[in-house]
């Protein structure tokens, strides 16, 4: 059984950077009374699902629930005791926190919060999300009510209510076993089809090792002959190939050398070039000023025109120097592609002796081989040592076939095993158990609401209800009241079957606005004579906006007020 102690939250919704403490454990029924957006549901609901679940109960986005007036520092600590052991979950955002404490001591966290996740609610709290707000809480906002849940959503809660949900597990483990079991079944298969061809292939050689004589001998040594010449046809080949090459590398021009001239002569280019900007650049500003920009004076036409000669003959100097290095270049660039071609011309020729030193190694392993045969041919009277090898394999063979029969056994095993851990399996034979309990229970708590009608869940869940007069109806045919008290009794029924099985089994019962919604008077006085029973062995918080009607109904209250935009418990 799970006790909540306490939660304590700060920048958590309304509240602000001081931490706000609720006790969870005070015992009896607690009326939880305030205005609307004063914080009421941020303190019961939202905390204790954010601690546990790392999401709000009701429909808002997480980093909505961070003080928006701080905007970072949002804290929930939420504790809770099972058996003699103290648990303490840590969650916040901005900065992001996720702990769990044991008897004060920080549990190990895994490599993903996931994984931490999955830690905390199948080993400690042993619910999920939809499991906890099934049997804890029953809110107004975002509570999904069982009648209205998928048919696998509302298995995955009776599975976890009757803590049958490790044969869901089991099953999981079994499928993994299966894929395994095929598996190793495939491999056995064609490492048997394997030594029965290895078999085959020795018997075959045996035989052949019987048979062979001179004929067989001859023949392989002619094979040899003939792949002897291939193989002097293919030296012959290589050696011209060889010569070809050396001469075109003697005869080859330094690649290094040309692009190195190449480099010298562009450079070359380059500052003549810009040597004959400048020359332009001169001859320009004489022609174009008739006034020295530095010292002001005039620039007579004499002056520009002796000036000037020097200027255009060296222009015409530069022009042929130019014209010169130009010539070099392309003379240089064409003596460079005539050497890519002829060192192109030398990698083919490389390329095609690796290609013959190939083939001369293949047929040299080929002539190994007719060796090899040879020498077996001269030892043919001696078939020792492959009828061993053939008496191994047959013992291969036979333990590889009892492998199989003996994983063809486990499969069927493994087959029959996942039948029973099905759905329709086990799990169903108990829920099937069960199901009498719990409709027993669910009519019960119908009855104490004074809502007569026989209600009954089927092993798929399936609901059937009949009035007084037999009639039958489902869940969406009755009024809004009426499917509430259908809710609650529900809810209570879980509770009970949780407390039964010691499963989802919790000291705390949270009810947000329910008696604002459409219970009626006699509902409203039928169900809290409900919780009157039930607080004595749990915490009932009820949270409504009729606390002036309701106050006398609880043994204690709690109220909620903002003041200056910040949530408090006055």
């Amino acid at each position: 059984m799970i006790q909540f102690k306490k939660v304590r939250f700060k920048n958590f919704g309304s509240f602000g950077n001081n931490f706000t403490e609720v006790n969870l454990d005070t015992g009896g029924n607690t009326l939880v009374s305030g205005n609307n957006g004063h914080g009421k549901s941020f303190a019961l609901l939202d905390s204790v699902t954010f601690a546990l679940f790392g999401r709000p109960f009701r429909s808002i986005k997480v980093n909505q629930i961070v003080n928006s007036i701080n905007q970072k520092d949002c804290v929930v600590e939420c504790e809770f005791q099972i058996s003699d052991d103290v648990y303490l979950i840590r969650r916040g955002i901005k900065p992001k926190i996720f702990e769990v404490f044991k008897n004060g001591e920080l549990i190990d966290q895994h490599a993903k919060a996931k994984d931490y996740q999955k830690m905390l609610e199948e080993q400690i709290i042993k619910m999920n999300y939809k499991s906890f707000t099934q049997v804890v809480i029953l809110g107004s906002s975002s509570f999904v009510p069982f009648m209205q849940m998928s048919p696998g959503d509302r298995r995955t809660v009776i599975e976890d209510i009757l803590d049958i949900q490790v044969f869901s597990e089991m099953n999981s483990l079994l499928k993994t076993r299966l894929a395994e079991n095929k598996e190793q079944l495939l491999d056995a298969h064609r490492e048997l089809g394997l030594v029965k061809e290895k078999i085959l292939i020795q018997q075959t050689n045996l035989d052949s090792l019987r048979k062979k004589g001179d004929a067989e001998r001859e023949r392989v040594q002619s094979e040899i002959d003939t792949t002897r010449e291939q193989i002097k046809e293919l030296q012959e080949q290589g050696i011209d190939l060889a010569k070809k090459v050396k001469e075109l590398n003697d005869t080859a021009p330094n690649l290094n050398e040309l692009r190195e001239s190449l480099k010298n002569a562009n450079s070359k280019h380059a500052k003549l070039t810009q040597q004959k900007l400048d020359n332009e650049s001169l001859t320009h500003f004489y022609n174009e000023n008739t006034e020295c920009p530095s010292c002001r004076q005039e620039i007579t036409n004499e002056t520009r025109e002796s000036l000037l000669i020097p200027v255009e003959q060296q222009h015409k100097e530069l022009q042929v120097a130019l014209d010169e290095v130009g010539v070099i270049i392309t003379e240089q660039e064409d003596a460079i592609d005539s050497a890519m071609k002829v060192h192109d011309g030398i990698a083919k020729l490389t390329g095609e002796m690796d290609r013959l030193g190939t083939e001369i190694r293949s047929r040299n392993k080929y002539i190994d081989q007719c060796n090899k045969q040879i020498e077996a041919c001269n030892t043919a009277g001696d078939t020792e040592e492959t009828e061993t090898r053939i008496e191994k394999l047959n013992g291969d063979e036979s333990a590889l076939s009892k492998k199989k029969e003996d994983l063809l056994d486990e499969g069927v095993i493994y087959s029959h095993a996942s039948n029973l851990l099905k759905d329709t399996g086990i799990k169903a034979r108990i829920i099937k158990t069960y199901l009498p309990v719990m409709n027993q229970l669910i009519n019960k708590y119908l009855g104490d609401m004074d809502f007569f009608a026989q209600f009954n869940l089927d092993e798929n869940f399936s609901e059937t209800i009949k009035s007084r007069h037999r009639d039958d109806f489902s869940y969406s045919s009755f009024s809004e009241g009426e499917k509430l008290r259908i809710d609650l009794a529900l809810l209570l029924a879980w509770r009970e079957i949780a407390r039964l099985k010691n499963s989802a089994n919790t000291n705390l019962l949270i009810l947000d606005e329910v008696f604002d919604s459409s219970l009626d008077a006699g509902g409203t006085e039928e169900f809290l004579k409900l919780l009157d029973i039930l607080s004595e062995r749990c915490n009932i918080f009820v949270i409504s906006h009729k606390a002036d009607q309701l106050a006398d109904k609880f043994s204690k209250s709690m109220t909620f007020e903002k003041r200056g935009n910040f949530s408090r418990i006055v």
